[in-house]
């Protein structure tokens, strides 16, 4: 199935009616952000075009662990989180409530381990411990797609130092499972089954909450 994707000229179309407006703010002033939330830690840097419209890049990174179970087995993760984005700033009142649409690029993974101690059930088939082995795989995702938003505060004007804060989702595909074991008891097809009873558990991920706190740093 084609997955439909939201254009990219979208954050683009939300602009044009800002570009209109008059501002009595001059143009190209510039500022840096530094946030800490479900990206991980980022640095931005805006360009204010006006006092309604900004354009905004960043960069973020991150780790966490992130346990779960599946069908009986206690998996542990690693959770990485990142990537780099690119939207468009849009400030309706000319205050610093906002809203945000553009694209990120996606880092998003979380590696998977399990060592089974008792007996546990693979794709349908049981399996000791010592025939399990060590289960091992990478949850990942799309390398990148669309973000939408709000959010308080204007990374590029007003006072030197100010408050930022976002709430938004970043489209990031369905979650892929990979996963093998270094037991050669196990058949392909049981870790096949055992892939897609992860991917169907964990499917509400395709949609990544976006949450961040941070500080603008005007030059």
């Amino acid at each position: 199935m084609t997955r439909r994707r939201l254009p990219l000229c979208l954050p683009l179309l939300l602009l044009l009616p800002c570009l209109t407006i008059p501002s009595s703010t001059p143009a190209a002033e510039v500022g840096i952000g530094l946030r800490a939330g479900t990206q991980g830690l980022g640095a931005e840097l805006a360009f204010g075009l006006t006092s309604h419209v900004a354009l905004r890049g960043g960069i973020y990174d991150g780790d966490a662990s992130n346990d779960f179970e599946e069908g009986g087995i206690d998996y542990e993760g690693d959770l990485e989180v990142g990537g780099s984005g690119l939207l468009v700033d849009i400030f309706p009142m000319g205050g610093r409530f906002r809203l945000t649409g553009g694209w990120f690029s996606n880092d998003n993974q979380v590696e998977i381990v399990a060592r089974p101690n008792q007996d546990v059930e693979i794709g349908g088939t049981v399996y000791t411990p010592a025939q399990a082995g060590t289960l091992s795989g990478l949850v990942d995702f799309d390398s990148g797609g669309p973000y939408f938003g709000i959010g308080w505060g204007n990374v590029a004007r007003g006072k030197r130092v100010g408050f930022l804060f976002d709430f938004g989702v970043l489209e990031q595909g369905s979650p892929r499972v990979h996963l093998e074991s270094d037991s050669p008891f196990v058949a392909q097809g049981d870790l096949d089954q055992e892939e897609r009873e992860i991917e169907q558990d964990i499917e509400d991920l395709e949609w990544w909450p976006v949450i961040s706190f941070g500080l603008a740093i005007r030059f």
